[in-house]
């Protein structure tokens, strides 16, 4: 009768590294629509859409040459507020390119996120372009914005 214990062990082995590469891709495939999410949200102007992408003690950093005053919020109702007062402004079409994600642990995570952004209210000229540098959280099995920066380039192009 042959052994085999070996075998059965390298095969729980194997299982087990799969079963974890199985969990970091779901996590990595989670916060890449949460991104999404927050492109279309903003497109769209749902602002309690947008404020629900961010967990409980989120922080959002704006610069001011986004037609905003400059500096972080902290917490959902500052966020909303900057959301409210901002969005409508804009008519904002993001369009999304590089998003490199680094994961920390089973819960933790950060990356960044290259976009352009065309403002409806330019006649969808792109206006700026830029990243967010993000920090994500898994809040209660959902991953969340923990903090945002938005760092962006205006461009003064003249295109029709």
């Amino acid at each position: 009768m042959r052994n085999t214990e070996p075998e059965s062990g390298r095969l729980e082995a194997e299982l087990a590294t799969m079963l974890t590469q199985l969990a970091e891709l779901r996590d990595r495939e989670a916060i890449r629509q949460l991104v999404v999410s927050y492109a279309h949200f903003a497109r769209t102007r749902n602002i309690e859409g947008l404020v629900a992408l961010y967990s409980e003690d989120a922080v959002f950093d704006v610069p001011g040459n986004m037609g905003t005053k400059a500096g972080a919020r902290s917490g959902r109702d500052a966020i909303r507020e900057t959301l409210r007062v901002d969005l409508p402004r804009s008519d904002p079409w993001p369009f999304l390119h590089q998003h490199v994600i680094e994961m920390l642990g089973p819960d933790r995570a950060r990356g960044i996120l290259y976009f352009e952004l065309r403002q409806g209210i330019d006649n969808l000229r792109t206006t700026h372009i830029g990243s967010y540098q993000d920090e994500y959280v898994k809040e209660q099995g959902t991953w969340k914005f923990r903090s945002r920066r938005l760092s962006a380039i205006p461009l003064n192009n003249t295109q029709p």
